[in-house]
């Protein structure tokens, strides 16, 4: 029996840190083995293929696990696993490293990375171990990753000529030179984490170039190298690259990286390096670093975008709230009650949000610029229909972003009253906490809502309660996080007031998000409009794949596509085939219409074939209706998005007979167009022409982003006016009622 007991005691053991690993695998100091799978493959890394980082997405794939069949998670158990499941902070690319069997080219190796292990390991406890993974796709699950795990990539990419010139708010950011030779109390060591500098493998392989450089060069070019070249005994004392007499540190142009770079392959050699006047080997290194580098983990909203792993971290850490003593979270304890001041305790509350940030910027950025602490990072997207890039404006001071302001404001709020909301709510969804408040209607009122963060800021983050726990997390922080200096405790509060203040200051000056009034619908309308429509797309492939994906991801990213909402179906206007099957997803737009099946349609509108198979489709679904007793309550619309084609006098008269049939079967169904050049020639072919056409200017390249929203706004407007039908669904399309009976609508 002692036996018998010994053995399933070891069982026990084993299983228990089996399990253990597989709840703390996104702590680990490599990518968690559950997230290789969106590094191993380049089709799945590539972000132009990824899914759209927009909270619309976020929600929707959230809403697909909750309605798992035999799903039993409550919104606080999905949210821990969800963030141990997807979330891992400061994963970058190796510098110099390929891609080869057995090895990845990636690492949570970034500052955020440090934060992330501190709160996951000891704040916000638990696993995923019975999250449903079978319910996503790989390129759903990766979107999720994506969209949960922050970092920052500064590599070179090559278009920052173009690209950062094009950010509406871009500062031009200097990199400082590693050493000022007359100023030794300026020496910054290339420690992990830098934000600056590269990693070493990077450095070592500029450090060579330059050494080639140096033997071509002429004498006017004054290259000066390390002083290991000619002694290379004394490497240690002299690590670093120096330049004689400059005292200043200089902006250097920012270089386009070729693709020598990414490879690890040496840099090609230049020979106007030889005419620069004073380079040193951070001068060159610094070309390596991107002026708009790109933050990864941010999501799009209308109200400013925000790093979603910091929102989710923030409603679990409101529904499982710890107070916890610094003792507990210090593996050095003995060392800290030595010199603590007072009794300190971590809320992980504000430590998964404003307070685990700020702690970085106490810690990292404080001690390096001398009462001038700053906060904040604007950034832009590559375009804001179906948006993949985010780019910031500066290239230092990247410790808070305004991603991660907005953020930690909004996990914070929602922190602080999703457990009264869920004691309203008992099965409270998460999608429905989401959805509410980033949408003008708010989580239960009109008052917790996105857009209202800043007015709320003060009310959610009193001042003094920040500066407290700011202190308290950049204490234990301070033992975790690897830095170049070493830091009192007197001057962890000093540096911690520093960065509260700066936080305080600059919301209310330079976080300027569009208000709730501006985003609405209707200007001083305060109608929440929400839309329930079986909606028929029909695409003129004539038009670029570009143009036409912006304008259908524009309108369904509108339309409330969901369960309890929109329905819709993509179709060719030519040949009425399906393109996209009848869906309440908008990921599966976006991983079906490709540029390559978008080549492969025919061009043009064919009016019979549009009307025939409008009328199948109504058919069906209301014989669909009739034989499940089902009364949807969803309006039918008909979208056409018409190039230039014209409507020949045969069509018209085909087209005129059968909207007299859709009349007599579909009397609820209205047709709409979208049509470049003139859109009165479809007059005849609507019911209500000054509101059912609408016209479609040529999009180009440059100006989509900024135009396609304008011109899409009275379509969408159109849509959600429409009416949900009430409809006896007993009658289906011949209008004959086979039995009778009540029904009511979902």
């Amino acid at each position: 029996m002692k036996l018998v007991a010994s053995v399933t005691t070891c069982v026990l053991v084993a299983l228990a840190l089996t399990i253990g690993g597989e709840a703390q695998e996104n702590v680990l100091t490599r990518v968690a083995p559950s997230m290789l799978e969106c590094y191993e493959s380049a089709q799945i890394f590539e972000r132009d293929n990824r899914l759209p980082m927009t909270m619309n997405m976020l929600i929707e794939l959230i809403r697909k696990v909750e309605d798992t069949p035999g799903f039993q998670q409550d919104i606080r158990q999905l949210a821990i696993s969800m963030l141990h499941r997807f979330r891992q902070d400061g994963i970058v690319r190796a510098p110099g490293v390929t891609s080869m069997s057995g090895v990845i080219p990636f690492s949570p190796t970034e500052f955020q990375f440090t934060k992330h292990r501190v709160l996951f390991s000891r704040l916000l406890p638990g696993n995923a171990v019975n999250f449903p993974n079978a319910t996503l796709s790989i390129d759903e699950r990766c979107a999720l990753h994506f969209m949960l795990s922050n970092s920052i990539d500064r590599r070179v990419r090559g278009d920052e000529n173009i690209r950062c010139s094009q950010l509406s708010q871009y500062r031009a950011a200097r990199v400082p030179r590693e050493l000022d030779f007359k100023d030794r109390s300026r020496m910054r060591s290339n420690y992990l984490g830098d934000n600056e500098m590269l990693e070493q493998p990077e450095m070592d392989r500029i450090r060579e170039h330059i050494k080639k450089i140096k033997h071509k060069a002429s004498s006017a070019a004054r290259l000066e190298m390390d002083p290991d070249e000619d002694h290379p005994n004394d490497e240690e004392e002299h690590p670093e690259a120096t330049v004689e007499g400059d005292d200043e540190p200089q902006e250097e142009p920012i270089a386009a990286a070729g693709e020598d770079e990414e490879t690890g392959e040496p840099l090609e050699e230049d020979g106007a390096l030889g005419e620069i006047g004073d380079v040193s080997l951070v001068d060159i290194a610094s070309n390596a670093i991107s002026a708009c580098p790109v933050e990864n983990g941010v999501v799009y909203t209308p109200w400013g975008s925000v790093m979603a792993g910091t929102v989710l971290a923030g409603i679990a850490a409101g529904l499982e709230p710890q107070t916890v003593q610094l003792r507990d979270l210090m593996s050095r304890s003995d060392q800290y009650r030595s010199r603590q001041v007072q009794p300190m305790r971590v809320d992980n509350r504000w430590a998964a949000t404003l307070s685990g940030d700020l702690a970085e910027v106490s810690l990292l950025h404080a001690p390096s610029v001398a009462n001038n602490v700053q906060v904040g990072a604007a950034g832009a997207w590559n375009r804001t229909v179906a948006p993949r890039w985010y780019f910031l404006s500066q290239r230092e001071h990247l410790q808070m972003t305004d991603t991660e302001i907005r953020a930690g404001i909004d996990g914070l709020l929602l922190a602080t009253n999703i457990a009264e909301w869920r004691s309203r709510a008992n099965n409270l969804r998460l999608s429905q906490v989401l959805d509410m408040y980033y949408s003008h209607r708010g989580v239960f009122n009109d008052t917790v809502r996105s857009c209202n963060r800043r007015d709320l800021f003060t009310t959610v983050a009193p001042m003094q309660q920040l500066r407290e726990q700011t202190v308290a997390f950049s204490t234990v922080l301070d033992k975790e996080m690897q830095m170049p200096f070493t830091i009192s405790q007197e001057a962890i509060i000093n540096f911690s007031d520093q960065a509260t203040d700066a936080l305080a200051n600059y919301i209310p000056s330079a976080l300027n998000d569009l208000s709730c009034e501006a985003t609405a619908i209707v200007m001083n309308d305060p109608t929440i409009w929400r839309t329930a429509s079986d909606l028929y797309i029909f695409i003129d492939a004539a038009w670029p794949h570009r143009d036409a994906y912006s304008v259908v991801s524009n309108i369904l990213d509108s339309l409330d596509v969901g369960r309890f909402g929109t329905n819709y179906t993509i179709l060719n206007a030519r040949d009425g085939n399906v393109i996209v099957n009848s869906t309440q997803f908008l990921s599966d737009f976006h991983m079906t219409y490709t540029p390559e099946l978008h080549q492969s349609l025919p061009n043009g509108l064919n009016i019979p074939n549009v009307f025939r198979r409008m009328r199948e489709e109504t058919n069906n679904l209301m014989s669909t209706e009739r034989r499940t007793n089902n009364l949807s309550g969803r309006s039918k619309l008909a979208l056409m998005i018409v190039h230039t084609d014209r409507v020949s006098e045969g069509d018209t008269n085909f087209a005129i007979q059968h909207l007299q049939i859709f009349r007599e079967e579909v009397p609820d169904l209205r047709f709409l167009y979208l049509a470049a050049g003139d859109p009165g020639r479809f007059n005849r072919f609507v019911r209500d022409e000054r509101r059912d056409v609408f016209p479609l200017r040529e999009l180009e390249s440059g100006s989509i982003v900024d135009t396609v929203r304008v011109q899409l706004s009275p379509v969408i407007h159109r849509i959600q006016q429409e009416p949900r039908r009430i409809v006896n669904p007993r009658c289906g399309h011949d209008w004959v009622q086979e039995n009778w009976g009540s029904n009511s609508m979902n």
